[in-house]
């Protein structure tokens, strides 16, 4: 009995030692790379809308109430400048300028009749049979009705103006970005009833409203990198202006980048810019090399000859380059930049070839 047991305790320290011996992770088969000492640079980060510059944009409507006869464009449509865009109707327009038409010729008839009698009264005077008061008289009536014409044809021309006023035309050369009233459409003369919008697209903008904090290490002339929605590839930009205020209800301000391109950026569409504000040496790494730990800090696996040795890392700056590293690695240190996850800290790693 006590001879059986004895083999049952050596049995069972033997398979404990074989657990042991299983329970060593097998070499790894990783790709190492070296951390790049770089310059780094500090982005801030705006989000907003790609939209024509201010100067090159015009919201047009009309000057007049009434309703809208005709529509001679659509959206998509070039215009040029002083093109026909859209006619108002307003019946009391037309009627007004026939009668301010019929009151100057009927002021010219005074002014007519005026000069015949100055002329008359002039002859009897001069031949001695006239009286000068009735001569003084009719001067009177001529000044009168000189005035009464040329009153007459500044109401003309300002009737004249007002017809004119129905025609909506554009006030720029540019491209019918939206179509906001359609025919048998009422508009009210101000610009809350907007007809179109008319814009010059050979120059975009990214609008972004930015809080304080972020505008405030901002300036016109910093480089930036705009990514647009649809646009694979990334577009360089350039700040050209810096809201000198924020708006007091939103507490935000306007920051607008300059597209170095806008060929097949559409306008309204969404975007990020990265504007950077400062450079400094710094180190980077792949993307690939971060992973987490279990307690949910940043970490990489550095290839320490051919073991693998987990370093808790800060990280800084990310972009398309890389991560920054601020602690944790040194220049030159390689680190595992595919198969992270999994590797142990001592565990025996082989190159790749």
């Amino acid at each position: 009995m006590r001879r059986s047991a004895l083999l049952l305790m050596l049995l069972a320290c033997r398979h404990g030692g074989d657990d042991d011996e299983d329970e060593k992770p097998a070499p790894a088969a990783v790709t190492c790379m070296p951390a790049v000492a770089t310059t780094i640079e500090d982005t801030i980060e705006v989000t907003g809308v790609i939209a024509p510059p201010p100067k090159l944009d015009a919201i047009v409507s009309s000057p007049i109430a009434g309703r809208v006869a005709q529509v001679a464009i659509e959206e998509g449509d070039r215009v040029a400048a002083g093109q026909l865009l859209a006619v108002i109707e307003d019946p009391a327009l037309p009627a007004g300028s026939l009668e301010a038409k019929a009151a100057v010729e009927s002021a010219k008839a005074q002014k007519l009749a005026a000069d015949q009698e100055v002329a008359r009264q002039e002859r009897l005077v001069s031949s001695g049979i006239g009286a000068r008061k009735d001569l003084d008289d009719a001067k009177a009536k001529q000044a009168a009705a000189a005035a009464e014409l040329a009153a007459s044809q500044a109401r003309s021309g300002l009737a004249g103006a007002q017809l004119a006023r129905r025609e909506i035309r554009a006030p720029r050369a540019g491209v019918v970005l939206h179509l906001q009233r359609k025919v048998g459409e009422t508009v009210d003369g101000t610009a809350a009833t907007p007809i179109a919008e008319v814009a010059d697209i050979s120059v975009l903008e990214l609008h972004a409203q930015v809080p304080p904090a972020q505008l405030a290490p901002l300036h016109d002339g910093m480089t930036a990198t705009v990514h647009v929605i649809g646009i694979p590839d990334a577009l360089a930009g350039t700040v050209v202006r810096v809201a000198p205020a924020v708006d007091t209800v939103t507490m935000l301000g306007l920051v607008r980048v300059a597209l170095g391109t806008s060929d097949n950026v559409k306008v309204g569409t969404a975007a990020t810019g990265e504007i950077a504000i400062a450079k400094r040496p710094g180190l980077r790494v792949p993307a690939s090399a971060l992973r987490r730990s279990l307690v949910g800090e940043d970490e990489v696996v550095v290839c320490a000859g051919s073991a693998a040795s987990v370093r808790k890392v800060t990280v800084g700056n990310r972009g398309e380059q890389g991560v920054e590293l601020k602690d944790g690695v040194k220049p030159g240190e390689s680190v595992v930049v595919d198969h992270v996850l999994g590797l142990q800290d001592g565990q025996v790693l082989e190159q790749k070839k």
